[in-house]
């Protein structure tokens, strides 16, 4: 069969060649873990459990998933705090080549359909513009890719360590708009990266947000230079990088060149092809018909501690924490099961520092017999949105969102 004629409702990506082959021909020779009684917890703790770490400059030992770009995730003992250390905070690089870190050649330029063609320094953003804070989540849009069931193909082997909370600080892209002077018929605002791709003619990295009818843009989103109170951590995005609150990482525009203001919507790579899920619901590997951008994040959970198949004796006390969050609405509460979702009762949440940042909850339990304990959790946010019991399967394995689980092994060893 010839292949489908490529629109600009239905790209054609490599990795949708890839998962053509894969359910057309290895799906049954690869996929025996997913067929049998296992479940996919199982299957992450086979293949996933001995991740090996890397430690870079800046950075406590993190798991390896790709060495170039760099991309390392933050175990989970690293997020049982209200806020995350610059030097556990997760990596993620799409493009090899990072810019360098001198402050002092730093330029950002903001140009396009503007009166006033910007350039600014660090430091013309720190003292010419209100500085601004903000405690956020940043997560991955790939996060906990890897409990997806079936498997995403190809896919990375994420589980739930590329978020994390911390406080960002900086200027409000709206101010450093308003000196600009939007003109009437701007549409779009792209922010372009300074990485750079080892071959020429991979796209650079560009987000786009939409302008609203008064030309201004919500007052979270931030050009931010500092994290947690100090300078960006390189992998981080020094000097500059994007902070947009409640929205999916690819966002997040790091290491910050250029804000371009365009009449037009924007249809760069990194908006009209990759980054993308199905608007309705679609069988595994099947060729997508439409599409949209991955935007703000839904409602999850996630259990930090214990970890997982950790052995606990009868009768010892035992606090199950964990963190929630949602695109910004608030965590009404947090439902746990302990036994694999028979019966739910409700955590503790500890309220959470903003809008965007997440709660922190717990529960203290004590098994009393011996045996395999199955701990759950799904969150619910203050509008109402239930964190489900399997996400929706799409074939880029983003905003996975399930009902979170872990084993305990109840014995006297």
């Amino acid at each position: 069969m010839a292949p489908e004629t490529n629109t600009p409702n239905m790209p054609l990506f490599r990795r949708e060649l890839w998962q053509w082959l894969f359910s057309s021909v290895l799906a049954k020779s690869l996929l025996h873990p997913y067929r049998s009684d296992a479940s996919v917890y199982d299957v992450v703790r086979q293949y996933y459990r001995n991740r090996p770490l890397l430690t870079v400059e800046e950075k406590k030992p993190l798991i390896r998933i790709t060495s170039r770009p760099l991309n390392l995730e933050t175990p989970l003992h690293h997020l049982t705090q209200p806020i995350t250390s610059n030097d556990t905070f997760f990596v993620r690089s799409r493009l090899a080549i990072m810019p360098t870190d001198d402050a002092e050649s730093y330029r950002l330029n903001i140009q396009g359909t503007v009166e006033r063609p910007l350039e600014l320094t660090l430091n013309d953003l720190k003292t010419q513009f209100e500085p601004v804070s903000v405690t956020a989540v940043a997560q991955c849009a790939g996060n906990s890719m890897a409990f997806f069931n079936p498997p995403v193909i190809p896919g990375w082997n994420l589980t739930h360590g590329f978020m994390g909370c911390a406080t960002w600080t900086g200027v409000r892209v709206r101010d450093i708009l308003a000196k600009a002077g939007v003109k009437a018929y701007a549409r779009d605002v792209v922010f372009t990266g300074a990485d750079r791709p080892i071959i020429d003619k991979t796209p650079l990295v560009e987000k786009s947000f939409r302008l609203a009818v008064d030309q201004t843009l919500d007052e979270d989103l931030l050009v931010a230079y500092a994290m947690n109170g100090q300078p960006l951590p390189s992998w981080n995005g020094y000097p500059v990088r994007l902070a947009a609150p409640g929205w999916y990482g690819t966002y997040w525009v790091k290491w910050l060149e250029s804000i371009t203001i365009i009449p037009k919507e924007f249809d760069g790579f990194w908006m009209s092809q990759a980054y993308r899920v199905p608007t309705h619901p679609v069988e595994p590997y099947q060729r997508l018909r439409e599409t949209i951008p991955v935007t703000r994040y839904n409602v999850k959970s996630v259990i930090t501690s214990p970890r997982d198949n950790d052995r606990v004796k009868p009768m010892q006390t035992i606090n199950i924490t964990g963190v929630a969050f949602d695109a910004g609405n608030g965590i009404r509460s947090v439902d746990v099961s302990i036994d694999g979702g028979k019966s739910w009762q409700k955590a503790r949440l500890r309220p959470a520092d903003g809008h965007y940042a997440w709660n922190l909850w717990s529960i203290t339990i004590t098994p009393k017999t011996r045996g395999k304990l199955t701990i759950m959790s799904q969150a619910t946010s203050i509008t109402g949105e239930i964190q489900p019991e399997q996400a929706i399967w799409n074939p880029g394995g983003y905003k996975y969102n399930a009902t979170d689980s872990i084993d305990l092994l109840v014995s006297q060893s």
